[in-house]
C-alpha cells in the first residue's frame, strides 16, 4: 500500500480540507509518519509540472490551484472575492479560522460590531448558521459549501490573508460555549430569533 496515495487521496476528496487529526484517524497511520508525507506531497506538488499545490491553511491542508492558473479557471465560477470589503473579509478569515464561533466572539476578536458584516456575508452565500445548545441558544457561524468552490479557485487571496493576519483569534481558540455574551445568555427564544438579523 502506498501511504503517500492515501493521504492525497484523502486530502483530494473533500472541499473543506482535513486537519492533521482527522488524516491520522481515518488511516491510523503514526502523526509524524503523517506529517512526513504531507511534507512530501506539498514539495512534490510546489514542482512546476502541476497546477495546484497542497497548502495548509489554519488547520486544514487541501489542494488549491496555483496564483499562475487562477485565470484559466477564473471564467468557469462566480467570484465575488473582488466584491468584498477589506471589513467583509476580515469578519470571513475570522470565521474560516474559528469554526462554529458565535456573533460575540467574531466581535471579540474585532473589538467591534459585525452584524451587517455577518448578514451580507450570509446573503453572498459564503456563511451560513446554526443554533447551538448554549445559554440563549446563540447562532455559530460558519463558511459555506460555496465558500471553499470560490476560494479553490482564488486561494491565494484567502490563504494569504490567513496567514498574515494577526487578529486575537490567532492567539485565543475561541469556543462557542465561551464566547456567549450575558445580552445572549438573557435573550429568550421566539420565532423573531430565526430572522436573518444575524445575533
Amino acid at each position: 500500500m502506498n501511504k503517500k496515495a492515501v493521504v492525497e487521496a484523502l486530502v483530494f476528496s473533500t472541499n473543506k480540507g482535513l486537519d492533521l487529526s482527522q488524516i491520522v484517524k481515518v488511516t491510523e497511520f503514526p502523526k509524524n509518519e503523517v506529517i512526513s508525507l504531507l511534507e512530501e506531497l506539498s514539495e512534490e506538488y510546489e514542482n512546476e509540472e502541476h497546477g495546484i499545490s497542497l497548502r495548509k491553511v489554519g488547520k486544514k491542508f487541501s489542494f488549491f490551484t496555483k496564483e499562475a492558473y487562477a485565470e484559466y479557471i477564473s471564467e468557469l465560477i462566480k467570484r465575488p472575492v473582488d466584491k468584498l470589503t477589506p471589513t467583509q473579509l476580515e469578519v470571513l478569515a475570522i470565521v474560516a479560522k474559528n469554526e462554529r464561533v458565535t456573533k460575540t466572539g467574531v466581535e471579540t476578536i474585532r473589538g467591534k460590531d459585525s452584524s451587517n458584516q455577518l448578514l451580507e456575508l450570509m446573503v453572498s452565500g459564503l456563511l451560513k448558521r446554526k443554533r447551538i445548545k448554549a445559554p440563549g441558544r446563540p447562532y455559530a457561524y460558519s463558511v459555506t459549501d460555496n465558500f471553499f468552490e470560490v476560494f479553490k479557485m482564488s486561494d491565494i487571496e484567502l490563504s494569504e490573508f490567513l496567514e498574515s493576519n494577526d487578529s486575537p483569534g490567532e492567539e485565543k481558540e475561541t469556543d462557542t460555549k465561551e464566547t456567549v455574551s450575558s445580552e445572549d445568555e438573557k435573550k429568550p427564544e421566539s420565532k423573531e430569533e430565526e430572522s436573518e438579523e444575524p445575533e
